[in-house]
């Protein structure tokens, strides 16, 4: 056991039996951030003594402990969140893998099938079966409720599906098919699902078919899609608090507060960032896919449309004309389809973080709160007092010097690292407005004109500050994204480790022994009996004694199988069913003169 899993162990039993039991998690990632003040480094960053383990212990069962400290509640945040994030995406990709493996089989089983020619009726018959199997595989992926997907359901699907096969590739017209290489029939395969699902699809719609296949209605309107407005109202909030916390910092001389409630401020400061950036992000993800739905919806009512006037008054139409708006079909509900899982997926994720926020209370006072909404919470900017000097090595980025100025990724999560550094951690955001100033391949942004010109002159020092500080305040380590400095830690695995997603603790169990034990490694061919021995083995040795003969007859000459076995021609002529030599001459002796004369005259 390395030092680790023993502090971890250590803290796990200790919480467990003060009744505040936590994550495996939580106690690895607080016990490799303890802070050795001796060293001003983590301790486990370097081999413990015994002492030094057992401070360590201690350290982290205290911090552990202090469950309503806002820098444990902000850990708690990026664990939980990460983790639940992280389980739901390795189970959406292990969907994604298994199906795409299951229809890899079904088209394997089309594909390599080996048919003699375009005239081998049960080639084509199997090869048919096989596609129609792949067919309703792929039409099971979009059952919603496949528990509930009853028998009768079942069948008319099939019948569905059978009748749609058959309109687009008849059983007698596989032989083209037969002749294309595997590329091009994995390419036919893939187009031919999607003409059947869009067939369905449409008789769905006129009232003939689509068993199992969701309606428009369903797949565009569903509570899920509520979740847009809410996040939006509880993004609305957190910005609100998160200015307020950051008005107060600014206006700081104004209140007369004790360094104590200052440091708890900037952690539940650090809390309200890190929420506020998995609300946006979440926002981001469902504005994208709000985007994506509606481009679906648009592009399945215009396709539906098109068809209902190809075919309202026909019996058949061209499948130039209609097999791409088939295809096109089946397409945007495949893709609806899956923005909704999707979307049902981030409901969760939004129901954890509003219930972790719950769990946070704030500690600032409503009439400090109130205060601050009066206060002015910037600064007005001025470019002129910026002392920026290119040979400092630091590059300056404006929006009229940099044409992807917009797209410029800001490191430590766009908080001016000046006052990260200056003012103990406090979290104030950076105004790209004064540019954005690249040193190290670091893009930082500041606050205001002082910091960027005491950044200028010792820009090493603020990037080693951070670090410095993210040592005294770990919470921020995930926040800045900057675990690539601690590496002789294990914190990004710890968030993305499936092993370490679990609350399980050994234990130690007896076990009671049964007295006599069942025997399994048993010999079947086991013989007891010599005399039994005695005679298999000389059968045995008569056996090989012997020569193996074989004859042929007239009954067996018929049943030779020429494509399999060759029988070569045997030189005797005795050996087959030849008459040729079988009926020999037969000797025979005349007497003479016993006829009468006038015969023998003749």
């Amino acid at each position: 056991m390395n030092q680790l899993d023993e502090v971890v162990k250590f803290a796990l039993y200790q919480c467990r039996a003060r009744n505040n039991p936590i994550t495996e998690t939580l106690a690895s990632y607080v016990a490799q951030t303890i802070l050795n003040k001796r060293t001003n480094k983590f301790y486990l960053e370097e081999k413990l003594n015994e002492s030094e383990l057992n401070e360590l212990k201690n350290e982290t069962l205290n911090k552990l402990s202090n469950q309503n400290a806002p820098d444990l509640k902000t850990i708690q945040l990026q664990i939980q969140y990460d983790s639940a994030y992280v389980e739901m995406e390795l189970q959406r990709q292990e969907k994604i893998k298994k199906q795409s493996n299951e229809t890899g089989k079904y088209i394997d089983d089309v594909v390599t099938l080996e048919i003699k020619n375009a005239k081998d009726f049960e080639g084509l018959t199997t090869l048919y079966t096989k596609m129609f199997h792949y067919l309703i595989y792929k039409n099971k992926e979009l059952i919603e409720d496949p528990i509930n997907f009853d028998a009768q359901a079942q069948f008319n699907m099939d019948k569905e599906v059978g009748a749609a096969l058959e309109s687009v590739i008849p059983r007698a017209a596989l032989g083209p098919f037969v002749s294309l290489n595997p590329s091009e029939k994995v390419t036919q395969l893939v187009e031919l699902a999607n003409l059947v699902i869009g067939i369905r699809l449409f008789n769905k719609k006129i009232g003939k078919g689509g068993v199992s296949l969701s309606s428009l209605e369903d797949l565009t309107k569903y509570n899920a899609r509520e979740l847009s407005d809410q996040i939006k109202q509880i993004a609305l909030e957190t910005i609100e608090q998160c200015e307020i916390y950051t008005t107060f910092f600014i206006n700081q001389d104004k209140f007369q507060m004790n360094n104590e409630d200052i440091e708890k401020y900037k952690d539940e400061l650090a809390f309200l960032r890190q929420y506020l950036s998995y609300i946006l992000s979440l926002q981001e993800d469902i504005e994208q896919s709000e985007a994506m739905i509606e481009q679906n919806r648009i592009r399945f009512i215009k396709e539906m449309e098109d068809l209902k006037k190809l075919l309202e008054h026909k019996s058949s139409a061209p499948k130039e004309q209609v097999y791409p708006k088939f295809a096109l079909l089946a397409q945007s509900h495949i893709g609806l389809f899956e923005d909704k899982q999707i979307s049902i997926e981030r409901v969760e994720l939004f129901r954890l973080l509003v219930d972790l926020k719950k769990m946070m209370k704030l500690s600032m006072p409503l009439a400090i709160q109130k205060q601050c909404k009066q206060m002015e919470s910037t600064q007005p900017d001025n470019l002129a007092l910026i002392n920026y000097q290119p040979e400092s090595g630091v590059q300056r980025l404006l929006p009229q010097n940099t044409p992807d100025f917009m797209q410029t990724q800001l490191d430590y999560f766009g908080f001016c690292i000046w006052s990260v550094v200056k003012k103990n951690g406090l979290l104030i955001p950076g105004k790209p407005s004064l540019g954005v100033f690249r040193y190290r391949d670091k893009n930082c942004v500041f606050s205001n004109e002082i910091a960027i010109n005491e950044f200028l002159s010792e820009p090493q020092r603020y990037l080693t500050g951070v670090i410095d500080i993210c040592r005294q305040k770990p919470h921020l380590i995930r926040l800045f994204r900057v675990e690539e400095n601690f590496k002789n830690l294990n914190l990004k695995l710890t968030f993305e480790s499936g092993s370490l997603l679990s609350n399980k603790l050994m234990v130690d169990k007896d076990v009671q022994t049964p007295v006599h034990f069942i025997e399994k490694n048993l010999d079947p061919n086991y013989c007891w009996n010599e005399w039994e021995l005695r005679r298999k083995a000389i059968q045995m040795a008569n056996i090989r004694k012997r020569q193996t003969k074989a004859s042929q007859t007239i009954l067996s000459n018929f049943k030779v199988d020429s494509e399999a076995q060759v029988y070569e021609m045997k030189d005797q002529s005795t050996s087959t069913g030849q008459n040729k030599g079988l009926n020999p001459l037969r000797p025979r002796n005349y007497i003479v003169g016993l006829r009468d004369k006038t015969y023998n005259q003749q």
